[in-house]
């Protein structure tokens, strides 16, 4: 293995699935790594919704060229192209090796599922190589783009043992399918259905069986859901069946937000229960003690906070590795990581930080050319008035180069005084976000366990911890309604510049405390650019921003003509009319109807999965109309609000 540039893509290219904008590969990125001997370094990390706006970017590339030149695209800043890259993974039509993957390996297994595992359990190789760990990766399910079979014949998920380098993988349970049907079903995202789980008080008396094995989505994408019965049950009570099948009403929410929070609560019941079997099938099988065992979860369903403080508090494992993107967005580097690991056998890795992603360099002559008449004032300050500024009013702070992964962590946040509950209600009015959704705090890691309960390190805020009871009434505007906080901690290893105004904030007011939410609009990706963050703080009415340690004072807010995010510099959707429909007729010569397609390609559609039709070819053409197209009146799924 040549020592240089190594480039793994979790992309996706398909002119049909481009045209009909189906979703196929969501979360898009890649990442870049550089090899010398066994050494491998994490150079830089690409999310392809921070550069198109599109949150959870999916949309497919409409061919290899373009797939190629927006690569190069991306990579220019770095003075390198395609050209320079030693491999190419992860992506058909863009990989120049096809040895990279687990499909010989591991036959039997999600090789989707396992790049899951390999992006937490290598992201510590110390622990990976001299300690043991038992690794999870549960998400929703796999994409079935480089593995065609994985979603036919394999088990979507798949868990591990590592005994100082030796590894043993089999498939495990994945409570990440509930939330994938509830998402569905609802209509409301995973975040906000965990948010409102723990916000209402009502409870219904119901109880979650565990009969169905949630190794694939069989049996719960169907009509023999048993949590759509169970939901039916909840939405026919009324007010009669108070204390006898729930408890009551919570006054704070409608009737219909009380009903699916009773759900929602099942439904986390349900996931500690499916990680509980997971976990002690593994402890039983290999005798291993938890204490003298790393916890390792990767998959969407990491971002499960309370399940993950569950699981640390009940086992007390040895400590918790997960990356910062744990979802599919960090799917490239568990395709890099197991493909170094593949090939050489014993690597050396560091992953430093959360802070991979793009950087943005202030420049002052240009900030006022552009913004002129928007700017009262640009200094550098101390951190004084850093502080006062954040008990004043929320500031949006941008530095350096922006975190992976979904979740804000001190480099494009909006942060603000925890002191507050008026605090936490101006940073949703902000971010058009519902009344009781929760603001997480950043913590200084030395004052974790003085002001919560059952307290670890939680650099990545992966991890929810209940407010000590004396301390509750000092941080309200972090306070979720069951007195619990996604926390993240920081030390000054991790983010110096963020720790230091921590630090002045709590000499300041003997709260070490700050809130913190990500640096977006309501259905826009993370801001990656300074003009974007201008933006945002011109159209919310942000009275004071910091640009890499900058300090800019806003004013003329209601002069500021754009309504709308800025736009960002990444289009895929790049071809007018004639193009479409050249694409369209190129793509399907023999002209099987555009509804049949989508149905087809609906990845809720289990169909989709059991047969494969080339659409250049006459014969397989012909068959996908006569077979599939009878099939297309039964919807394997629909959702609540259809």
């Amino acid at each position: 293995m040549n020592d240089g540039y190594y480039l793994a893509t979790y992309l996706h290219i398909d002119p049909i699935d481009h045209l009909l904008d189906t979703i196929v590969r969501h979360d898009q990125n890649m990442a870049l790594f550089y090899k010398i001997g066994n050494s491998i370094e994490l150079i830089h990390y690409w999310e392809l919704e921070r550069f198109s706006g599109k949150k959870e970017h999916h949309k497919s590339f409409h061919s290899v060229e373009q797939a190629k030149k927006t690569i190069n695209k991306l990579l220019r800043p770095l003075n390198l192209t395609l050209n320079n890259m030693q491999a190419v993974w992860g992506t058909p039509g863009l990989n120049t090796t096809e040895d990279y993957h687990s499909l010989r390996q591991y036959d039997d297994l999600s090789y989707h599922s396992i790049c899951h595992l390999f992006s937490s359990i290598l992201l510590d190789p110390d622990k990976f190589y001299n300690d043991k760990i038992i690794g999870f990766a549960v998400d929703g399910g796999p994409d079935g783009v480089v593995d065609e079979t994985e979603r036919i014949h394999k088990p979507y998920y798949a868990g591990c043992y590592v005994n100082k380098g030796k590894i043993e993988l089999f498939p495990v349970e994945s409570p990440g399918l509930l939330w994938g049907w509830a998402m569905f079903y609802f209509g409301i995202k995973e975040g906000t259905l965990m948010a409102l789980a723990s916000a209402s008080k009502s409870k219904a008396y119901y109880q979650y069986s565990h009969e169905i094995p949630l190794l694939d989505g069989s049996g719960y994408f169907g009509k023999e859901n048993p949590f759509e019965k169970l939901y039916d049950k909840i939405n026919s009570l009324t007010k009669a069946d108070e204390g006898k099948l729930f408890n009551y009403f919570d006054p704070l929410f409608t009737e219909k937000e009380n009903k699916i929070s009773m759900l929602m609560k099942i439904i986390q019941e349900a996931s500690f229960k499916v990680m509980d079997i997971n976990i002690e099938k593994v402890l039983a099988h290999y005798n291993i003690n938890p204490e003298e065992t790393h916890l390792s979860m990767s998959g969407g369903f990491t971002l499960n906070c309370p399940t993950n403080s569950y699981l640390m508090n009940k086992y007390h494992f040895k400590s918790f590795i997960a990356p910062p993107c744990v979802g599919d967005s960090g799917l490239s580097l568990g395709t890099g990581l197991y493909a170094f690991y593949k090939e050489i056998g014993r690597i050396s890795f560091t992953f430093r930080n959360a802070y991979y992603g793009e950087g943005n360099e202030f420049c002052e002559i240009s900030t006022r050319e552009k913004y002129g008449k928007f700017i009262k004032s640009i200094s550098i300050p101390d951190k004084e008035i850093v502080v006062d500024d954040i008990i004043n009013y929320p500031v949006v702070w941008f530095n350096g180069r922006t975190e992976i992964g979904p979740r804000a962590l001190g480099n494009r946040s909006i942060i603000s005084d925890p002191r507050s509950v008026k605090m936490k209600d101006e940073l949703n009015r902000i971010k058009q976000r519902e009344w009781w959704r929760p603001v997480a705090p950043i913590v200084l890691e030395e004052y974790l366990e003085q002001w919560f309960e059952g307290a670890y390190p939680s650099e990545y805020m992966l991890h929810t911890f209940k407010i000590k009871e004396s301390m509750v009434n000092y941080i309200p505007a972090v306070s979720h309604l069951d007195e619990s906080a996604r926390v993240q901690t920081v030390n000054r290893e991790m983010n110096s510049l963020i720790y230091d105004v921590i630090l002045r904030f709590y000499q300041k007011t003997g709260i070490p405390i700050i809130c913190n939410t990500s640096l977006n609009d309501k259905g826009e990706p993370i801001i990656n650019r300074i003009d974007e963050a201008i933006n945002f703080c011109l159209r919310k009415g942000i009275k004071v921003g910091y640009f890499n340690g900058n300090r800019i004072e806003f004013q003329n807010h209601h002069k500021f003509l754009h309504s709308e995010p800025s736009q960002r510099p990444l289009t895929i959707d790049d071809l007018n009319s004639d193009q479409k429909i050249a694409l369209w007729k190129k793509a399907n010569p023999f002209n099987v109807p555009k509804e049949l397609l989508t149905f087809y390609k609906d990845p809720l559609e289990k169909v989709r999965f059991l047969y494969k039709y080339d659409l250049k070819d006459p014969d397989d053409a012909s068959r996908l109309v006569n077979e599939i197209g009878p099939l297309k009146k039964y919807r394997m799924f629909v959702r609540k609000d259809e």
